[in-house]
C-alpha cells in the first residue's frame, strides 16, 4: 500500500504542479476534472444513503463555481458568487416544485450541499492562483502544507498512534497522528518562509502552519463522516494506494479556502 501511495505521488504531483504553473485553461480543466470526479464519487455515497440525486443537477451546480472563479475578476468574484449561489438554490427549489413528488426535500438538500461542498471549496484553488503576483507560489505552498500534514499524520499515526482521535468517524486516526501532522505542517511552513521570505513573514508562516494543519484534519474527518453514513471504506478507486479523488483531495477542500481568506485579509 505504501509503495502504491509513493508511485501515485511520483506520477501525480508533477502533473498537478504543471497544471498550476500553466494557470489557464489546462489548470481550469484540471479543477473541473477534480470537481466532476469528486461529485461522481459523492453521488455514489449519497445513493447508498437511499437519497435520489439527479446527476445533471449535481454536476451542473458543482461546476458553476470553478467557472465563476476562473472567468470573473477576483475583485468581483464575491458578488458573482452570491448570484450563482442564489440561482442554484432557486433551481433546486423549482425542481422540487415541477417534479413533485419525485424528489424529496432531503434529496434536493443533499444535491445542493454536495455541489457546494465540492464546487465552492475547490474553486478557492483558482482564486489563490489568480492572486498577483505570487498566485502560483501561494498555491504550491497550500499544496505542500496540505500534503505535509497528511504525511505527518500518516507516519506518526502508524509509528506512535495509541489514542483514538474520533473513533465514531475514523477508528484508525489517532491523537498522536493528528499532532504529528500539525507539527510537520508548521515545520514545513517555517522552512518555506526561510526559503522564500518575500512571500510571507515568519509569523505568517506560523499562523498558516497552524491554520492549515488544523483544517486539513477537519476536512479529512468530514469526508469520513460521509463515508460512514454511506457505509463505504473509500470514495473510489481511481488513485492506487489512496482510493478516490475525495480520499486524496478532501483535505484540500478545507485548506484552500482557509488559506485564501488568510492571504486575502491578513497578509
Amino acid at each position: 500500500m505504501l509503495l502504491k501511495r509513493i508511485l501515485s505521488a511520483v506520477i501525480g504531483i508533477p502533473i498537478i504542479i504543471y497544471l498550476v504553473y500553466e494557470g489557464r485553461l489546462l489548470f481550469l480543466s484540471g479543477v473541473i476534472f477534480l470537481t466532476v470526479t469528486g461529485l461522481f464519487e459523492l453521488r455514489r455515497i449519497l445513493l447508498r444513503m437511499n437519497l435520489k440525486i439527479s446527476p445533471f443537477l449535481l454536476y451542473g451546480s458543482g461546476m458553476v463555481f470553478p467557472l465563476l472563479a476562473y472567468f470573473s475578476s477576483i475583485e468581483k468574484y464575491h458578488g458573482v458568487f452570491y448570484i450563482g449561489l442564489t440561482l442554484i438554490l432557486l433551481i433546486h427549489l423549482i425542481i422540487l416544485m415541477i417534479t413533485f413528488p419525485k424528489y424529496s426535500v432531503g434529496d434536493l438538500a443533499s444535491s445542493y450541499l454536495g455541489s457546494c461542498y465540492i464546487g465552492i471549496l475547490l474553486s478557492y484553488i483558482i482564486l489563490i492562483r489568480k492572486m498577483v503576483p505570487y498566485g502560483f507560489q501561494y498555491v504550491l505552498i497550500v499544496l505542500i502544507l496540505t500534503w505535509a500534514c497528511d504525511i505527518g499524520a500518516y507516519f506518526s499515526g502508524r509509528l506512535l498512534g495509541r489514542q483514538p482521535l474520533w473513533p465514531r468517524l475514523s477508528p484508525h486516526k489517532t491523537l498522536e497522528g493528528s499532532i504529528g501532522g500539525l507539527i510537520l505542517c508548521i515545520g514545513s511552513a517555517i522552512l518555506l518562509q526561510t526559503r522564500y521570505p518575500r512571500l510571507f513573514s515568519l509569523f505568517d508562516a506560523l499562523i498558516l502552519g497552524i491554520l492549515i494543519g488544523s483544517v486539513v484534519q477537519i476536512g479529512d474527518l468530514v469526508e469520513s463522516a460521509f463515508k460512514r453514513l454511506g457505509k463505504v471504506k473509500n470514495s473510489g478507486d481511481l488513485i492506487p494506494g489512496h482510493g478516490g479523488i475525495l480520499d486524496r483531495f478532501d483535505s484540500l477542500l478545507f485548506s484552500a479556502p482557509a488559506a485564501y481568506f488568510y492571504l486575502k485579509f491578513f497578509l
